[in-house]
């Protein structure tokens, strides 16, 4: 298990914003990332998961119904 900062970032659309509407950091023991993410979201009718790595490790974006997306930026410590 690694543990990560974790920036979850809210965009809504009908703000017209390109700046996270919500933004949260939180410190997260994970051994997967990305399945966190889905675990988070397996109630929902519909959405699809975008995963990109960057330097500092995985982002992943939940796009769901209504034009909502959620991102996540993982940075292990």
């Amino acid at each position: 298990m690694k543990t990560y900062e974790v920036i979850k970032e809210e965009y809504l659309p009908c703000t017209g914003n390109m700046v996270p509407d919500r933004r949260e950091i939180l410190e997260l023991q994970l051994d997967n990332p990305a399945m966190y993410v889905q675990d988070l979201y397996k109630q929902e009718r519909s959405v699809e998961f975008l995963a990109t790595q960057q330097e500092s490790g995985p982002v992943i974006e939940a796009h769901l119904e209504g034009g909502r997306k959620h991102r996540y930026i993982f940075s292990e410590i």
